[in-house]
C-alpha cells in the first residue's frame, strides 16, 4: 500500500532512536569520492569485517528538457574481493545539487541492490511510495524497487549523492555512527543543448552534450568559425586535488558544414588553455550525418588550468569556458595517447619508430585511470578497430586482454595515409574479483599516420 512520509518527522525520529542507544552522530572516516561520471564503482570502504564497494548509476545518463521518461538511481553494495552482493542493506541517502538539499531519507533492501524510480515533478515536496521495514522504518519493497515523486533529477548537471550504510546482513545489524561507512558520489546527468546556427547563408543544427554540468551562453561566430560556451565549475584547487574529476563535452556538427567536417585538426581552449593531443577526439564515422568532436579533460589537465587561474586571479572562478574552431594547421601526427569517452580510461600508445604501409607494426598499449592518472590494477578486455579515411574498417581485433593493464598487438595498415584507431573498452577484471567491472566501458579514439 502506498504511503507518504514527512521527511522532517522521519529525521527527528531517527535522531531520537540513535540518542536512545547512546550513539553520538559523527562524521564517518570511511569516505570514497568521484566527480563527473553517471555510473561508477566507488573505491572500497570498511564495512564490518569486509572491504565493500558501492556501485551507483543514473539511468538514462542524458536527460533533456523535453524528456518524459522516468529516471532511475541504482545502488549495489558488494564485497570488493568476491563481488558478492551484500544483503539487508540500509542506505541513508542525501541528494544535493548546487548546494541545495533535494532529498534525505532511509531505504532498506533485503536483497541488497536498490533501485529508485524517480518521477520528476516541477513542484511539490519529495514523496516516497512503498512500505517500511519495522526496525528502523526505512523505505523498502520485496523487489528493491521504490518509486519517488518530486523535484529530483529534473535537469542536467552535477548531483551530489551522500550515502551512509546504516546496516547490513540483518535489519537489526546496525552500525554505530562512527563506524558507518560513507560514500560520497558526484554523478553527472548529461545536459543536451541544441541550436541552429547560420553560416554562409545556410542553417545548421548543432547538438552539444555536456557530461559534467549545464551548458550556458552558447555562441557561434561564422566569421571566425568559432563555437564557444560556458559551464559551471568549482575551481577550488584543494577540491580538485582531493577528488577524481573528468570533464567530457561532445559536439555534433552536420557533415554538410564542411569547414568543420572536412578538417582534421582543431583549436580548442578551456579557460584560455589549449587542449591538444588526447584532449581532442574526432569521430567522423559513428553517425552518418554528423561529425562528432569530443573534448576530454582529466584530473591532471584540470589541475594545470586551476593552478594557472589561481596564479592569475582569473575572473572565471566559477566557470569553465570552452572555445572550438577549425585549425589552420593541417599536418597530423600519430596520437601518442587517448582517453575513452565515457569510462575515463587513458591508453598510451608506443608504436614502432616508423609506421610503414603493408608491414607488420608492433603497438604496445598501457592502460591507466584518466581520473587519477594512476595505473589500473586489473586486466582490460578490449577491441581494436581501425578505419581508413572513407570509414571502411581495415583492421578488427576482438576480445583482446591487456593483462595487468598492458598489452602488445601487431597491426598491418594496407596503404599510406591517415587512419582512425578505436579502442572499445569492454570490462576490467581486478585481482580477487569474480566479475568484470563494466561501469567504465567506453571508446577511445586516436589518429595514426602511415608512411
Amino acid at each position: 500500500m502506498s504511503q507518504q512520509k514527512n521527511n522532517f518527522l522521519f529525521s527527528i525520529q531517527l535522531i531520537t532512536f540513535f540518542f536512545t542507544l547512546n550513539f553520538l552522530l559523527l562524521n564517518s572516516i570511511h569516505n570514497a569520492f568521484s566527480d563527473g561520471l553517471f555510473e561508477e564503482n566507488l573505491p572500497p570502504a570498511s564495512v564490518g569485517d569486509r572491504e565493500a564497494s558501492l556501485y551507483t548509476k543514473i539511468n538514462p545518463p542524458i536527460l533533456t528538457s523535453d524528456s518524459k521518461e522516468n529516471t532511475f538511481f541504482e545502488l549495489r553494495l558488494f564485497d570488493a574481493k568476491t563481488d558478492e552482493t551484500i544483503k539487508f542493506v540500509s542506505y541513508f541517502i542525501t541528494v544535493e545539487k548546487d548546494g541545495q538539499l533535494l532529498m534525505r531519507d532511509l531505504f532498506h533492501s533485503p536483497e541488497g541492490p536498490l533501485k529508485l524510480k524517480i518521477n520528476p515533478t516541477t513542484s511539490g515536496s519529495v514523496n516516497v511510495f512503498g512500505s517500511t521495514e519495522p526496525f528502523l522504518g526505512g523505505w523498502t519493497s520485496e523487489t528493491g524497487d521504490i518509486t519517488i515523486n518530486g523535484p529530483l533529477l529534473l535537469e542536467g548537471g552535477l548531483y551530489h549523492f551522500a550515502i551512509e550504510i546504516f546496516g547490513i546482513d540483518s535489519p537489526r545489524n546496525i552500525f554505530t555512527p562512527d563506524k558507518a561507512p560513507r560514500f560520497d558520489s558526484w554523478l553527472s546527468v548529461g545536459d543536451v543543448y541544441r541550436d541552429d546556427i547560420m553560416d554562409g547563408g545556410k542553417n545548421y543544427n548543432i547538438t552539444l552534450i555536456s557530461y559534467y554540468d549545464q551548458i550556458q551562453k552558447f555562441k557561434y561566430d561564422s566569421q571566425e568559425s568559432n563555437m564557444s560556451w560556458i559551464m559551471p565549475f568549482n575551481w577550488d584547487l584543494k577540491r580538485i586535488q582531493e577528488n577524481n574529476i573528468f570533464v567530457h563535452e561532445e559536439i555534433k556538427i552536420p557533415k554538410t558544414l564542411t569547414k568543420f567536417s572536412e578538417t582534421n585538426a582543431f583549436d580548442a581552449l578551456a579557460n584560455g588553455n589549449p587542449l591538444i593531443g588526447r584532449s581532442i577526439a574526432l569521430d567522423p564515422f559513428t553517425e552518418e550525418n554528423n561529425f562528432i568532436i569530443h573534448l576530454l579533460l582529466n584530473k591532471a589537465d584540470i589541475i594545470k588550468i586551476a593552478e594557472t587561474m589561481n596564479n592569475n586571479a582569473n575572473t572565471n572562478a566559477n566557470k569553465m569556458t570552452f572555445s572550438l574552431s577549425p585549425s589552420q594547421q593541417k599536418i597530423l601526427e600519430t596520437t601518442p595517447e587517448v582517453v575513452s569517452d565515457i569510462g575515463a580510461i587513458l591508453v598510451k600508445f608506443n608504436w614502432d619508430e616508423e609506421i610503414l604501409s603493408n608491414q607488420d607494426t608492433n603497438l604496445q598499449l598501457a592502460f591507466s585511470d584518466a581520473l587519477s592518472t594512476e595505473e589500473l590494477k586489473g586486466d582490460i578486455k578490449y577491441d581494436i578497430i581501425v578505419y581508413d579515411k572513407s570509414g571502411t574498417k581495415v583492421v578488427t581485433k576482438q576480445d583482446l586482454v591487456a593483462n595487468a593493464a598492458k598489452d602488445s598487438q601487431i597491426i598491418k595498415f594496407p596503404s599510406k595515409g591517415i587512419y582512425q584507431i578505436e579502442l572499445h573498452i569492454k570490462g576490467i577484471t581486478y585481482p580477487d574479483s569474480a566479475t568484470p567491472d563494466e561501469t567504465r566501458n567506453g571508446i577511445a579514439r586516436g589518429t595514426v599516420v602511415v608512411t
